[in-house]
């Protein structure tokens, strides 16, 4: 046999065992296509409480945003890009008539941060469809059974406000004076008059925007300084401005302040700040401005992350999966770590508890004067995990 003989026969062995290595390799797969998960949210975008959407949406949609950025939200062995859908409504017809839209034209799984007075209206439509709704306790009470409920109240409203002024009676004596105004007053005056003379230091208000505005204005005008808390998160400063007239009248309004990075009392994750800080960031980008640190109160970002840190802690989105993994586990959220009780309080037993963070307004800013972590006062809710 030659020696090129040779030599092409010596090939042939690598050559058949190339091939077989080669046809062990699978094919090339086509990607997993990414799944949407669709998200409603209802708030006021037109008429007088329009402030307060138009304010939180940005946020909410910028959160949304930066988790497609990350490359969507893990449930599971899946990864989900956020859909936000947005639909105007305040009071319970509107709030009804958002909430079939978003179920039956939309496909939503969650309504998630709604602000309005319409729970409900809207419960008796999402409960029946197994469509998880996250909302406050100043929007109504639940009508459906616990065991029937897919409710969940992430931010007990109106507790903040007694839980603070019960705080300040307990701890520090001061005495509470009831002073009821009529729905619709414009003058405070006799009212604040009557406070005086009772030796009044400290107002909390659970009004709206206006009244606590008005009321600033008229105490100042009467030459009173008292600190004034009300039950939200502080709205643009040049609006309430506009309300009370002057930078003068402006100061000393206390009010909810859920600034995650601000927060020295209660325990905040890591990545929750970090995306809090992005958020913040991307929205000065975009807007040239600083955005209103009320989106992580009652109705905004803190609501999407509590639905969210749901489904990857579920690792489904079967909302009965999801209500089973809320009652009674432990949450990271972006204003605290809740242990949730599993009681069951406005018809439902999912209550998160939220840190009565308050901030100050000084000068031309609101800043941070201190918090109080909501612990079981009257109404309990959740354990915070507190940094003390």
């Amino acid at each position: 046999m030659t020696r090129k003989r040779l030599a092409i026969l010596s090939v042939i062995p690598v050559c058949l065992c190339l091939i077989f290595i080669l046809s062990c390799v699978p094919a090339p797969q086509a990607p997993v296509e990414q799944k949407t998960l669709k998200v409603g949210c209802i708030m006021p975008f037109t008429g007088p409480a329009a402030m307060w959407g138009q304010n939180i949406r940005p946020g909410m949609q910028i959160y949304a945003d930066l988790i497609n950025e990350d490359g969507g939200l893990r449930v599971g062995n899946e990864r989900y890009k956020i859909e936000m859908i947005f639909k105007d409504g305040f009071t319970p017809g509107p709030a009804a008539t958002a909430t079939r839209n978003l179920i039956y034209e939309n496909g939503v799984t969650a309504i998630v941060g709604y602000f309005g007075l319409g729970i409900a209206a809207m419960a008796q439509i999402t409960n029946p469809e197994k469509v998880i709704l996250d909302t406050n306790t100043i929007g109504g009470i639940d009508p459906s059974p616990p065991e029937q409920s897919y409710v969940i109240y992430g931010h007990p409203a109106m507790e903040i406000t007694i839980n603070q002024a019960a705080r300040l009676q307990n701890e520090f004596g001061i005495k509470r004076i009831m002073m009821p105004y009529p729905e619709g007053t414009l003058n405070f005056t006799p009212y604040l008059t009557k406070m005086a003379e009772q030796g009044t230091e400290v107002i909390y208000c659970v009004g709206s925007p206006l009244e606590v505005g008005l009321m600033a204005k008229q105490r100042w005008q009467m030459g009173y300084s008292w600190p004034i808390c009300h039950i939200a998160a502080a709205l643009d400063y040049d609006i309430m401005k506009g309300i009370c007239g002057s930078d003068e009248a402006l100061q000393n309004i206390v009010s909810d302040y859920p600034v995650p990075w601000e927060l020295k009392k209660v325990v905040v994750a890591p990545k929750y700040i970090d995306m809090a800080k992005r958020v913040l960031n991307r929205y000065r980008e975009l807007y040239k401005k600083d955005m209103y640190t009320g989106v992580y109160g009652a109705c905004g970002i803190n609501a999407q992350g509590q639905y969210f840190e749901a489904l990857e802690q579920a690792g489904t989105t079967d909302p009965d999966v999801v209500m089973r993994t809320l009652r009674g586990g432990t949450f990271d959220t972006f204003i605290g770590r809740y242990k949730l009780s599993g009681s069951k309080y406005y018809g439902s037993d999912v209550v998160f508890g939220h840190p009565c963070a308050m901030g100050i307004t000084k000068g031309k800013e609101i800043v941070y004067l201190g918090e109080y972590p909501l612990m079981n006062l009257d109404t309990p809710f959740a354990e915070v995990e507190s940094s003390e």
